[in-house]
């Protein structure tokens, strides 16, 4: 989401209007003297976004309403706000269509649907249910005049339980550190688990019955094919054939040699499977005599049950190498005789398969042998009848085994899948159950904004502050032993800024993210050396160029350079003692030669 412009609405024609203000790409500074009315300009951006400003009441008296537009995906959304004294009207406009919204928790859900951001389900103060609004993310991106340069994060409402990590882990798009939906999710998640366990043991049934009678190899499958479309030719040439005599014996005496072949390819398949089997025995019963060491190891069973004797910390690490191995060596020794036995049921399951195929083979080559035999007392017909059975017969066998592979294809088809979800669902379980790769990511994001801080601290000449910072689970920051809280002045409001330069710098980072915009009201310039200022936002500037960012800062003091992708914004109408930022319409850049 990236700004586009600001404008305010007089109310009548004696109101106070703002021309249509455009941001600009990179940065967008206000520069005025106090009291021209830079603070309200910047309040309204957050106002136009749901956030509570309260303000003057001359503003309230003389102006309507406020219109923000912002670039959502490509598309402009308008949204003009009411200065209605405590009434939440906000109307939007997008794609032509215009919608009306009474609070701001319904355009806090479309503003986040439209940014293709899941609102999590959080708890509340109360231990109730609740969702962020569109206010309580602002604060990582707006740092107000009021308050906004004391604490990393000021919101105007705080009814969520560790509010401000809460936002961070919502806007960096991580999982929420207390769920209100997590306990019930974990609970459904499990259920379907142990349903999609039990599809997927009787899918691979199904796909180890099937492969066992079929081999859906590559090799297999063409040669099948190629099999198929031979005997289909040897059909029509014997119907076609004048000698149909001869053609038929030629035709059962292929036939005899390629089933022959086919008996000494399953048998040499046998015998291989055969000494599979005998080996798989053999190695089942070396483990069995290791695993049977192990666990009947007096003397190893003595140590370990006197490990907590010995040393009965939760952090004595005095064993920890032998335990651990002992574990993992029983663990991969089980594991290998259940692979072993699984090996085992698979061999023998596919020997009697073949055992079944050869007998059936052996009987018809005898059917073969006996036709062949048959042929000198046979009348022509007879022999034409016996060969085209024959080769229908085979050609049926092949279609069917095609058949089955096409099925096996299918059958592993859908156990891959299935096992795929069952693995996105175990991933769902196990980010219920502890978050650990939410907890990493957290852990990582927490560790580089740290790194980025002591930057933007030297940045600003933050002096007299520990660089041994450190950012615990709730986000609360710690300078060697001392919070934020403990520091005054001019050394709290830099290291405000540089929190929030580092949060920023990393946020931008991911081109996904949607809050493209850092809005800094007038930073206390008699506490911050305007050289410093200067350094600062020169630096964020390159980070916005970088990352494709907007800055948006007002100031009394500081003049900031305008470059290329810069706008200033200056007074344009009359006032009583300096040109104002408000005005009567029509009276914008009167007198102010």
């Amino acid at each position: 989401m990236r700004l586009v412009s600001l404008q305010f609405i007089p109310r009548g024609i004696h109101g106070w209007e703002s021309p249509e203000l455009e941001f600009a790409q990179r940065t967008t500074s206000l520069f005025a003297k106090n009291g021209s009315g830079k603070t309200p300009l910047i309040q309204a951006i957050a106002f136009c976004l749901g956030f509570a400003t309260t303000f003057r009441e001359d503003i309230r008296e003389r102006c309507s309403a406020i219109v923000l537009k912002v670039e959502l995906n490509g598309k402009i959304l308008e949204a003009q706000r009411e200065l209605s004294a405590g009434e939440f009207h906000l109307t939007t406009r997008i794609d032509g269509e215009t919608r009306d919204f009474f609070a701001e928790g319904e355009f806090s859900k479309l503003l986040f649907q439209s940014l293709g951001m899941a609102e999590p389900l959080l708890v509340d103060n109360k231990r109730g249910a609740t969702k962020p609004y569109i206010s309580t993310v602002l604060p990582i991106f707006y740092v107000k005049q009021d308050g906004g340069y004391l604490d990393a994060y000021r919101a105007s409402a705080n009814f969520i339980q560790d509010q401000f990590v809460e936002m961070v882990r919502f806007v960096f798009g991580m999982a929420p550190k207390r769920s209100y939906s997590a306990s019930k999710d974990l609970l459904e998640a499990k259920q379907q688990l142990e349903l999609l366990q039990r599809r997927i043991v009787a899918q691979q049934h199904g796909v180890v019955d099937l492969a066992a009678r079929v081999d859906d190899s590559p090799a297999a499958t063409e040669a099948m094919a190629a099999r198929s479309d031979f005997l289909a030719l040897q059909l029509n040439d014997l119907k076609a054939s004048a000698d149909s005599a001869d053609a038929a014996s030629d035709a059962l005496k292929e036939l005899l040699n390629a089933k022959d072949e086919k008996l000494r390819g399953l048998k040499r398949q046998r015998y291989e499977l055969s000494t599979r089997v005998t080996g798989i025995d053999s190695i089942r019963s070396e483990i069995d005599g290791e695993l049977q060491t192990l666990t009947l190891n007096e003397q190893s069973r003595r140590a370990f049950e006197i490990f907590g004797e010995i040393c009965n910390k939760p952090d004595c690490g005095l064993f920890f190498v032998d335990s651990v191995s002992y574990a993992k060596n029983l663990l991969y020794l089980r594991d290998q005789i259940k692979d072993l036995e699984a090996n085992a049921v698979r061999a023998e399951i596919q020997l009697e398969e073949l055992d079944r195929r050869i007998d059936e083979d052996e009987q018809d080559r005898q059917l073969i042998v006996t036709k062949l035999e048959a042929l000198p007392q046979n009348t022509a017909t007879d022999k034409l009848i016996a060969a085209v059975q024959a080769l229908t017969k085979e050609l049926l066998e092949i279609e069917q085994q095609r058949a089955s592979v096409n099925v096996l294809v299918e059958l592993r088809r859908k156990f891959y899948q299935l096992e795929q979800e069952r693995e996105k669902l175990q991933d769902r379980i196990a980010s219920l159950s502890s978050n650990v790769r939410g907890e990493l990511e957290f852990l990582q994001l927490r560790a580089k904004i740290r790194e980025s801080l002591v930057k933007w601290m030297d940045i600003l000449h933050t002096l007299n502050v520990s660089h041994e910072i450190d950012i615990d689970a709730n986000f609360r920051f710690k300078f060697g032993t001392e919070p934020l809280d403990v520091f005054t002045g001019s050394t709290r409001s830099r290291l405000v800024l540089a929190i929030h330069a580092a949060m920023f710098e990393a946020y931008l980072e991911g081109k996904e993210r949607h809050f493209r915009f850092l809005i800094l009201d007038t930073p206390k310039q008699h506490e911050l050396d305007g050289a410093d200022l200067a350094n600062y936002l020169k630096e964020l500037q390159l980070v916005c160029d970088k990352y494709g960012g907007q800055i948006i800062i007002s100031s009394t003091e500081y003049r900031h350079p305008i470059g290329a992708n810069d706008r200033e914004w200056l007074p344009e109408y009359p006032g009583t003692e300096q040109a104002m930022y408000l005005g009567k319409p029509g009276t914008n850049n009167e007198e102010l030669a």
